[in-house]
């Protein structure tokens, strides 16, 4: 009689947690939204065996691929398995198949909910062209993978089907770091200071906010039904990096500080509470961990009759100083939430930036026009007003809203103000705060009377 291997057991990482905890009362047919996918192209000298060889060493190397997570009496736990002979690759024949149309494969076959506790969280695909591997496809539940860590692997991957992937290669020399050794950390008697100053940042939001304001309940983000669209802009781009030079603020706080005007007209609010996404990877061994690191920190902000330039620096400071507190224990905060306010603790006003490529020295020239589409998003739950800034030359700034806060209309008039607000800023250092609210109201209240 065979002896199934035994699993080494740990409690989540905070990080692991908060995904847990965020989607337990999310309809399981709405989880294959959430889950993050990336393409690897595969050089033709690459065999379909070497493609699944190197997914394989994934595995080995990243226990986060080969653990199934369960609810038990004392709470969620992860389950690492031991590295197992051989792994689970679909293959998928679609010739001529692009990129696009190669993740779409690999996102089929994750399209049915993953029972964390009976597979592992994540699937592997490869599709062919004529029976040669064209494009590797790994999908993963967020539980298992934030963008980070999915970039790890992507690395890691192209360096071992033989791409030339410096990051990848250097990433290989590499001993990875685990969750479990992470969660272990996290709840030792030596980060007892870090829990209690964490905790202490969320009493004093409670204390200070009102209860209409902050939090929002979990169930507001329960019904399903979300728009998109995404501004392309490489004008906008350059006009972010002439912005953060001569206001002496990084391209991520200024973009903030313009979003809390946008969330302010939208919400039809004085003051707002945006959510961030703290990475937590600021320490190693941590910061390049195949695991999901993000926790959702809570910003209150108050525009006012100010230099955007002064209102930029404060949005600045005040980040920084929330990002300090991203890592925590969500069921302590969650008990803390109903204790003080009687709700299931939920997020809204999503600011997520990931431009970190955006130049900040001198621009001859306006690179070019904006290019404003619609677009459908996987995710049709969750957050009612979600800005996301991705990276790349054309800095594609893409918000997801409920449509009954913000209809298709709104929405591009906001894209477009977003453009023109952030040209106008690297040319005039002295605009006033309330102006570039008015121009947004005034934007958004334009389109809802056509």
């Amino acid at each position: 009689m065979t002896t199934k291997p035994a699993a080494d057991r740990a409690p989540l990482t905070y990080g692991q947690l908060s995904v847990w905890r965020v989607m337990t009362d999310w309809p399981p047919d709405r989880w294959p939204e959430t889950y993050l996918s990336t393409v690897v192209p595969v050089s033709p000298d690459c065999s379909l065996t070497s493609v699944t060889t190197a997914l394989h060493t994934l595995c080995a190397r990243h226990e986060s691929l080969r653990t199934r997570f369960a609810d038990t009496p004392h709470g969620p736990e992860q389950h690492i398995m031991p590295v197992a002979d051989t792994v689970d690759v679909a293959v998928d024949e679609r010739p001529g198949a692009t990129r696009a149309e190669a993740e779409a494969a690999g996102r089929e076959r994750a399209g049915q909910p993953i029972d964390r506790e009976k597979d592992f969280a994540r699937r592997f695909t490869v599709v062919t062209d004529g029976g040669r591997p064209a494009y590797a496809v790994i999908v993963v539940d967020h539980i298992v993978a934030d963008g980070y860590g999915l970039a790890r692997l992507r690395a890691e991957a192209a360096a071992l089907m033989g791409a030339d992937d410096p990051d990848g290669k250097r990433r290989l020399d590499e001993t990875p770091p685990q969750p479990r050794d992470l969660a272990r950390l996290q709840r030792s008697e030596a980060q007892r200071p870090r829990r209690e100053a964490a905790l202490g940042y969320w009493r004093g939001l409670l204390r200070t906010l009102p209860a209409d304001l902050f939090p929002v309940p979990d169930r507001d983000g329960h019904h399903p039904g979300r728009i998109e669209a995404v501004l392309q802009s490489p004008g906008a781009r350059a006009a972010l990096g002439t912005a953060a030079r001569r206001l002496g603020v990084p391209p991520q706080g200024v973009l903030l500080a313009l979003t809390s005007l946008a969330t302010a007209a939208v919400t039809g609010t004085g003051q707002v509470v945006h959510t961030l996404q703290s990475s937590n990877r600021f320490t190693t061994p941590w910061r390049t961990i195949v695991s999901s690191m993000n926790q959702y920190v809570p910003l209150p902000l108050e525009p006012g009759a100010v230099p955007f330039a002064r209102y930029a620096r404060h949005v600045h400071g005040a980040a920084l100083k929330a990002y300090r507190f991203g890592t925590y224990d969500i069921d302590a905060v969650t008990d803390l939430v109903r204790t003080e306010r009687g709700i299931v603790l939920g997020f809204d006003h999503f600011y997520n930036f990931m431009a970190h490529d955006v130049p900040t020295g001198p621009e001859e020239s306006d690179p070019g026009p904006r290019r404003i589409e619609a677009t459908r998003p996987y995710r049709q739950i969750g957050p009612r007003f979600d800005v996301k800034v991705r990276g790349g030359p054309d800095m594609p700034l893409v918000v997801r809203a409920d449509p009954a806060l913000l209809p298709q209309p709104g929405l591009h008039a906001l894209l477009a103000w977003y453009d023109d607000e952030l040209r106008r800023l690297a040319a005039d250092g002295g605009t006033m705060t309330d102006a570039l609210l008015a121009t947004c109201r005034s934007a958004l209240s334009a389109e809802a009377a056509r």
